[in-house]
């Protein structure tokens, strides 16, 4: 709790052993399992299917010298956690400090791992069971205050709603999806759609989350380093990922279903809100008969997008679009987010109290169903 009130940061991350694939996986897929390798260039990284997690080669690379050496030097500030780790207690007396009552967890490897096509979509679901099971085994350590998100195949409709059910049963507050496409499948594609009715049926958000230096398709490509092409790959993945299933009739169908941008910031949120809008009113849903609702209906009822602490249009997005769609994320423990200053941060924003504390706990405690 932090001055009076709870507090739930919507976007933290796992820094996963590098042997969790191997000790967790299923028996038979033990010598696939993602592991520490060499890539062509000789660095040292995680492997599976004879590539690497992220993208070397091309466009948005992770492994520029600048770009990691920046990364260490900004990891210094976790440097207790680090050596403790990152186990659940280092997390949890992080979280004490700050006045961080729950932390809403993502993976850092499971979600480069999303980011490649699977040659083996059997070896993709194993893949994602192991980490689950891990997830739920380290937050069993503070079950109310470490809620873990579920990674899911979704190469494989069937096997993502099978993990999906196994995950929600094992304690996953939330299902993590990549915005991406997928074997050329946008999130609204019709091919997901019995994940949703089953997600919406199990009364689960669902956070959209990108990665970085994928090999699957991302707005980042069009850039030649990862800054570049972080900087475009976030806020335009999700603005995409809202646009589709707003007009393609998923929040239509799906009514109840409850979807969460994490980590892409907020400013833009009206901006995009309002873009919509302009179409509705040149076309109304002339090809988009699914669409019952105004788009602004639609994120009013269905959206929630997470903000930085530091974001100089926070205030301009509250006085927009409401106090009611918006949550906090500080992207904890990675080297580009705002830990540990975000709260402070928040603090100085010129925003009603009254905002503060909806984005703070009531918003994400309504959202991932806390209460």
């Amino acid at each position: 709790m932090r001055n009076g009130c709870k507090v739930v940061d919507t976007d933290t991350h796992q820094m996963e052993p590098t042997r969790i694939w191997e000790q967790y996986i299923d028996t038979r897929f033990k010598s696939a399992a993602p592991r520490l390798g060499r890539t062509r260039s000789g660095r040292s990284t995680m492997m599976v299917e004879g590539e690497s997690l992220t993208a070397e080669e091309g466009k948005y690379p992770m492994d520029s010298p600048e770009f990691l050496a920046a990364g260490e030097r900004a990891m210094k500030r976790f440097e207790r956690t680090r050596k403790a780790g990152y186990s659940p207690q280092a997390r949890l007396a992080d979280m004490d400090e700050e006045g961080v009552d729950v932390q809403i967890i993502y993976p850092t490897v499971g979600g480069q791992l999303l980011g490649r096509e699977f040659q083996d979509t059997e070896l993709l679901a194993a893949c994602c069971r192991a980490y689950n099971d891990w997830s739920a085994e380290y937050c069993s350590a503070a079950p109310q205050r470490l809620r873990w998100a579920a990674m899911l195949p979704m190469q494989d409709v069937d096997k993502a709603i099978e993990e999906a059910r196994r995950a929600v049963n094992n304690g996953a507050v939330c299902i993590y999806l990549r915005p991406n496409p997928v074997k050329g499948r946008n999130l609204h594609h019709r091919d997901y759609w019995p994940l949703y009715r089953e997600i919406e049926a199990m009364d689960r958000a669902i956070s959209i989350h990108d990665s970085g230096s994928p090999r699957i398709p991302s707005y980042g490509d069009r850039m030649e380093t990862h800054t570049s092409g972080h900087i475009l790959a976030h806020p335009f993945e999700a603005m995409s990922a809202m646009a589709g299933l707003v007009w393609f009739g998923v929040l239509e169908h799906f009514p109840r279903l409850t979807i969460v941008h994490v980590e892409a910031d907020a400013g833009w949120a009206p901006y995009w809100v309002q873009r919509m809008e302009q179409h509705w009113e040149f076309s109304g849903n002339a090809e988009h008969p699914d669409m019952k609702l105004r788009p602004t209906e639609y994120f009013k009822r269905n959206i929630y997008v997470a903000c930085r602490a530091d974001e100089m249009t926070l205030k301009a997005a509250v006085e927009l679009l409401g106090e009611d769609n918006f949550v906090w994320n500080s992207d904890y423990p990675h080297p580009d987010g705002t830990w540990p200053w975000a709260l402070k941060k928040l603090d100085q924003q010129p925003i009603a109290p009254s905002a503060k504390r909806k984005i703070l706990w009531d918003n994400p405690a309504r959202a991932f169903r806390l209460n």
